[in-house]
């Protein structure tokens, strides 16, 4: 903001550009006012008994004082011209346009029921605090929403990439560790992860020997009919291909939260 140093001897030149720059003050001081958004009150207006209290409030950017009175459905914008003062030239024109806002009606008109008394920088400090208070430091959540649009105090959690988590299990041998991995997506079966079984060996009906091999036992048929029993191989069947180990899921993002210092 410009600093005008008035308090000075010889003779101040009080021009209408110095008297420009004091106006572009108010300007400045409209600006903060867009802090508090806009149709809001920023201190006084209680409504007590059908009365509303004077106070300031922002309409479109500008601060403005709000005259109070009975309580109505509509707030207006006010402008007052004060007496005119006279002029070198002998003219007399109004300087002074006093703006206000208060209950009325009027071409552009704004509902009393829109304005909303925001919080202070102060109580929204201790909101965020209480937040950080019920939602730890570390706490992962599902996110069904791309990583371009995690809120603000949250990060994607990778360690959790590709993973479901499960429940940590003290002493158990598989969930003892917390913050281990385990599991795979894909498994290939070998022998000594089947269940143990036996095979048919032959086809069924075929009563007469095998050629080749060495004789190892003898069968007898439901029929009578007897045949050696030698150690032929069976056929062979599987692909030996790896098959999913994955249960029903639905693919998400894990989010951390870190607080909104961060």
């Amino acid at each position: 903001m410009n600093r005008l140093d008035l308090d000075q001897s010889g003779g101040l030149p009080l021009s209408t550009q110095i008297l420009d720059n004091m106006q572009s003050a108010y300007r400045t001081t409209n600006e903060l006012g867009r802090l508090a958004g806009d149709k809001t009150i920023v201190s006084g207006c209680i409504e007590a008994g059908g009365v509303v209290t004077d106070g300031f409030v922002i309409i479109n950017g500008e601060l403005l004082k709000f005259k109070g009175s009975a309580l109505s459905d509509y707030v207006v914008i006010q402008e007052v011209a004060e007496n005119p003062r006279g002029f070198e030239d002998g003219s007399a024109k109004p300087i002074i346009y006093e703006r206000y806002a208060t209950f009325g009606t009027a071409e552009t008109q704004y509902l009393w029921t829109d304005f909303k008394r925001p919080l202070t920088l102060l109580q929204i400090q201790e909101k965020l605090t209480q937040l950080e208070n019920m939602v730890p430091i570390g706490l992962v959540a599902i996110w069904d929403r791309p990583a371009d649009v995690i809120p603000t105090g949250w990060v994607e959690h990778t360690d959790l990439a590709g993973r479901t988590a499960v429940g940590h299990a003290d002493g158990d041998v598989n969930f003892g560790a917390l913050g281990g991995n385990l599991g795979v997506s894909q498994v290939t079966l070998d022998i000594s992860q089947m269940p143990s079984h036996s095979h048919l060996q032959g086809t069924e009906g075929l009563y007469h020997d095998y050629g080749g091999g060495t004789v190892i036992g003898n069968r007898t048929y439901p029929d009578g009919t007897f045949a050696s029993y030698r150690n032929a191989k069976t056929s062979e069947a599987g692909g030996g291909q790896a098959h999913t180990n994955i249960q029903p899921s639905r693919i998400v993002k894990y989010i951390r939260f870190v607080g909104f210092s961060s």
